[in-house]
């Protein structure tokens, strides 16, 4: 079994050197405040054994984990005290994604995860390997994915031939062609995989969705930075407040003796400055997260790399995407920019990262995303009808009426319970606003039917049309909620094997006509068992039926997911009305 690289061990000893001194040095904090007799000398004492007994630790750790990629599985042993063996069948590996901080980068080195489909948690995680052992084990599992589909293909025209009353030869691991012997080198030589450039995020592309992409660690990281640059943040809310006629100086100490007047001024003017800081912070991460984005195909699977600063690399097996995500926010939307995510079954492609770990284009304009997407799924776009009008009032009171109400609740509370808040009814002139919001909300909702798939769309301030096939299809699911129902509306759920499913990302056709989401349920039920049976006749005929990714060039190969639903029932269905609909 092999080690990881040596530095590794300097950096796992280093590490837990450090956080044996540290927490020797917090015990004798906490102790000292309670136990008269250990003083802050203890410190000096248990400080560097505790940084000694950690050094010893990393490097024991070290020594005792190794690993092994043989007989088609992955082997990791692991555990310094309790000893611990892990088997991963190569075959269930789903995602090999390597990391590469600014030390790996340095050092030559990264970090390898594993991914396993249905696996809540990284299923294994070497840190750190060689870059090139890295694309050793990527290239490992890749290699084995493709031989287990070319050996169930062959396996398939052996049994077509054999049906066929044609004598087939035993699989002897010889290629053979016209009684002649494949050399090894021109039989390694067609084994090795073709790479296909894809898709490459320019410079000014990037640029330009930095400044309208929207990301959760811009105000995380303004918020969080405040307190260290108070002195700064000071000084811009006085230039800001200043310029609109506000006092010149502030403080802390000075808010107490401000106006009401003066106070909203200044609470307006943070809030716009924090914003802009968000907005600036989220365009820099963005940025960093991908510089130098770069798709491409490799025989059956998709790699991307991107990163500035850390360098991210991972597969997206083709043969698992089960739904493409054309992702839009709202600053997108006016420019006609749109960006591709891929939704695949199992465990989420680098469930550290995010959705960027499945992201297939990131930016570029709405007509090349969507030619991409239709490559991708294989589904064609359909045009996208809207829900009924009738359904615009359901979203004004759902997304405009009730937030408002619960407002004023809220600062109601505050003004009778903590402080006092006289200016709490004004909140109720948000209810003027509930019509937008429900004409909004209804725009950006509909679906389609294509011949080869369904598409729907929801979502405002990040809207989605997500990409089906038909044979991805695994239960078709009618919705009606009691307010659905007093509408004579209908959900209907497109439910695949996707893991974005399970945070909510299901293909959901929002708010149909009742008589619509009956068609649509018979149409998803029918177009599944014909697309299963002809796909049944393929493999019987001892083809191979398509995959998403079959308009990139040669088809991917067959899909597991298609398997999982060859059974006698072609699609199961579930009709809810249990207080949550129908």
């Amino acid at each position: 079994m092999k080690r990881l690289h040596p530095l590794s061990a300097v950096q796992r000893a280093v590490s837990a050197a450090v956080r044996g001194a540290s927490t020797a040095f917090f015990a004798v904090i906490a102790l000292s405040t309670v136990v008269d007799t250990v003083g802050f000398e203890w410190i000096f004492v248990l400080g560097p054994l505790g940084a000694i007994t950690g050094l010893a630790y990393g490097v024991a750790r070290y020594y005792r984990f190794a690993y092994e990629v043989a007989d088609g599985r992955l082997t990791v042993a692991s555990g310094v005290f309790d000893r611990q063996e892990r088997d991963i069948p190569l075959g269930r590996i789903q995602n090999v994604d390597v990391r590469r901080g600014l030390f790996h980068r340095v050092a030559g080195l990264a970090v390898v995860n594993f991914e396993t489909a249905g696996g809540s948690a990284t299923e294994a995680v070497l840190n750190a390997v060689t870059v090139a052992e890295a694309d050793r084990l990527q290239e490992a599992v890749a290699r084995h994915r493709r031989e287990a589909g070319d050996r169930r293909s062959d396996r398939r025209e052996r049994s077509a031939a054999g049906s066929a009353g044609e004598a087939g030869d035993p699989d002897d691991g010889t290629a053979v062609d016209d009684g002649e012997a494949v050399s090894a080198e021109d039989a390694a030589a067609a084994a090795r995989p073709e790479r296909e450039l894809l898709y490459e995020l320019s410079t000014t592309d990037l640029l330009l969705f930095g400044f309208v992409s929207v990301r959760p660690g811009g105000p995380v990281l303004a918020l969080f930075s405040t307190p260290f640059l108070e002195d700064v943040a000071w000084r811009a809310v006085e230039t800001g407040v200043s310029l609109l006629g506000g006092p010149a100086r502030l403080s802390f100490g000075l808010l107490p003796t401000l106006s009401p007047g003066e106070l909203a001024l200044v609470a307006g003017v943070a809030a716009v400055q924090f914003l802009i800081a968000s907005w600036l912070l989220s365009a820099v991460l963005t940025v960093l997260s991908y510089y130098d984005f770069r798709l491409e195909r490799v025989g059956d699977d998709l790699r991307y790399e991107r990163g500035l600063v850390q360098r991210f690399s991972g597969s997206i097996p083709l043969e698992k995407v089960q739904t493409v995500a054309i992702r839009e926010n709202a600053l997108m939307r006016p420019l006609g920019y749109a960006g591709l995510s891929l939704e695949t079954a199992g465990y989420a492609a680098g469930g550290n990262d995010g959705d960027a770990s499945n992201t297939a284009v990131p930016f570029d304009d709405r007509e090349t995303v969507v030619e991409f997407a239709e490559r991708l799924g294989p589904v064609d776009c359909p045009e996208i009808e809207r829900p009924p009008t009738r359904a615009r009032r359901r979203y004004a009171a759902r997304y405009g009426v009730l937030p408002v109400l619960l407002a004023t609740a809220l600062l109601f509370g505050i003004h009778r319970l903590v402080v006092p808040v006289p200016w709490w009814p004004l909140a109720l002139i948000g209810l003027v606003a509930a019509p937008l919001v429900g004409h909004l909300s209804w725009r950006n909702r509909g679906h389609g039917v294509a011949d080869d798939g369904v598409a729907t769309r929801a979502g405002f301030w990040v809207r989605h049309t997500r990409l089906v096939p038909y044979f991805r299809v695994q239960t078709v699911i009618d919705v009606r909620t009691v307010f659905q129902r007093r509408r004579g509306l209908a959900s209907v759920i497109a439910d695949t094997a996707s893991s974005a499913g399970l945070v909510g990302g299901d293909a959901v056709a929002h708010d149909l006509d009742d008589g619509t989401a009956r068609d649509l349920h018979r149409t998803l039920r029918d177009r599944l068992a014909a697309d299963l049976a002809r796909r049944r006749r393929e493999r019987q005929g001892g083809g191979r039926p398509g995959v998403p990714g079959r308009r990139l060039g040669d088809e991917a190969g067959e899909t597991g997911a298609a398997d999982g639903l060859d059974g006698d029932d072609p699609g199961a269905t579930d009709h809810r009305d249990d207080g949550r609909g129908e």
